[in-house]
């Protein structure tokens, strides 16, 4: 019988208790000494991980669900309560944590049944608003933007959603954001560089002057759909219209999601949620130098929910 392993790192996120193997560098702000049984535990394995898929797919039975990253390792995400990883001989460690806080994470919340939504959000005069939409439409930009000019950053890249009795309720998931060069440069943020992106080289990770992070669950007040345009229009979304682009632009990792057999699940907890909060399309120029115009319209916005 061998001995359970040591997991010395213990962070409270997503309202839940997890015990790690490994240092979870991008959840610093999210540390804690709560003792107890975890209700989430990260544990290494010096094994190569099971029939892994090679082309970067991911394999569902009776064991859970697992998937493998060439050149830095593979992972088995098991019944909601625990994520092992299987590393490669030359991983980098911010590798491992990546692909732990990211798709790993995201396929556990799906075993729990948790809504994980893609997106970017923060809290503005106490108000929460998460920014959602295809890949590239400036979440992250949009978000600090607003950060810049007074708000708190709440999340950025993935967060868990859940709908509640008074509403719904966004937790809050990152202290730091992501974001291309150029943006950098517009918000005067080069002395906040953590690190370059490990996946794009002129992509980094920023602290932000002011977040959410260690803090609990509030109320989800507004999702925002990010499109492009040549002029600035906010347009209401409702009923099903409202639904199909909120799917559209929050669902993480969709291709995983079909594997495991719960779009169902996910699509009637998206379902219950809209139903609780206002939907609008946010269409703007992409320009940073129209940045300042779409933060007044966010701003405009949330004053009139009240």
């Amino acid at each position: 019988m061998t001995d359970a392993p040591v997991l010395p790192w213990r962070y409270r996120h997503s309202g839940l208790l997890v015990a790690s193997q490994i240092k979870l560098d991008a959840w610093e702000a999210f540390r804690t000494g709560d003792e107890g049984e975890p209700d989430v535990a990260i544990v290494l394995s010096d094994k190569p991980c099971p029939d892994c898929p090679t082309d970067g797919g991911t394999a569902t039975d009776a064991d859970g669900v697992r998937f493998a990253i060439e050149g830095v390792g593979g992972w088995q995400v098991h019944g909601g309560r625990r994520i092992l990883l299987h590393p490669s001989l030359s991983a980098d460690p911010r590798e491992l944590q990546l692909f732990t806080l990211g798709s790993a994470w995201g396929l556990l919340g799906y075993q729990r049944g948790q809504a994980m939504w893609h997106g970017s959000a923060v809290e503005l005069d106490r108000r929460r608003v998460l920014f959602c939409g295809e890949a590239g439409e400036g979440k992250s930009t949009m978000a600090a933007a607003l950060v810049a000019a007074g708000a708190r950053l709440v999340a950025d890249d993935l967060s868990r959603v859940s709908s509640a009795e008074d509403g719904a309720e966004l937790y809050p998931s990152s202290s730091r954001i992501k974001l291309w060069r150029e943006a950098v440069e517009h918000f005067g943020w080069d002395d906040r560089i953590i690190e370059r992106d490990w996946m794009r080289e002129d992509k980094f990770h920023c602290s932000v002057p002011a977040h959410c992070a260690g803090e609990g669950p509030e109320n989800l007040d507004a999702i925002l759909i990010l499109a492009t345009s040549s002029t600035l229009a906010v347009e209401r979304l409702t009923g099903g219209a409202a639904l199909a682009a909120v799917l559209a632009g929050t669902i993480y990792r969709p291709e995983a999601l079909e594997a495991m057999g719960l779009w169902g699940q996910q699509g009637a907890l998206a379902a219950k949620i809209v139903a609780q909060v206002p939907v609008w399309q946010l269409t703007r120029p992409r320009d940073l130098a129209a940045l300042d115009e779409s933060v007044n319209a966010v701003s405009e916005l949330l004053d009139t929910l009240g």
